[in-house]
């Protein structure tokens, strides 16, 4: 700051600068401030995108293998018979004996019989708690079923991997 003084006679001038003790903070620490904070900000951002694709990439692996061991799920018919009552059983019923001719061992869930014959479609569905058939092997599984003579069926097995198997057969 400065004052300015001149005399009445215009002949003395004087000036006066008085220095201020306030000082500002230097461009050089203000630049060191401002990269500080964006290098830190930086790096929590890559951190973030970093567990974000990390758990992504996890989903991703889990839906594919999922997907790919459904794919790999495969099973047959071997035969399904009917059978009427004898001995314990006090009516009809049916066996279904599947094969696993994949390359996994799978668990059947449920099998569901339905008369699809016109004029019956009645339903029942059987669940069962350990059903596994391992690789190459087969599974005899028994079913209390009220059929009658040339009844059309739909039999479908359930996995635990959500697949459906399906087989159609007329009763003797």
């Amino acid at each position: 700051m400065f004052s300015f003084n001149l005399d009445k006679n215009f002949k003395t001038c004087t000036v006066k600068f008085r220095i201020s003790h306030h000082r500002g903070i230097a461009n050089v620490v203000t630049s060191g401030i401002l990269l500080a904070s964006v290098s830190i900000i930086g790096v929590m951002l890559l951190g973030w995108s970093q567990t974000s694709i990390s758990q992504q990439q996890q989903e991703m692996d889990e839906v594919f293998n999922t997907q790919m061991n459904k794919i790999r799920e495969d099973l047959i018919f071997e035969n399904i018979w009917f059978a009427t009552p004898s001995g314990i059983m006090t009516a009809n019923h049916l066996n279904v004996t599947i094969a696993n001719v994949g390359i996994l061992g799978l668990n059947v869930t449920s099998i569901q019989v339905t008369n699809v014959t016109g004029t019956n479609n009645t339903s029942f569905t059987y669940t069962y708690t350990d059903a596994g058939v391992v690789k190459s092997e087969s599974l005899s599984l028994n079913a209390t079923y009220p059929w009658q003579s040339s009844d059309e069926l739909d039999v479908i097995v359930f996995t635990n991997r959500d697949n459906q198997f399906i087989s159609q057969v007329v009763a003797p």
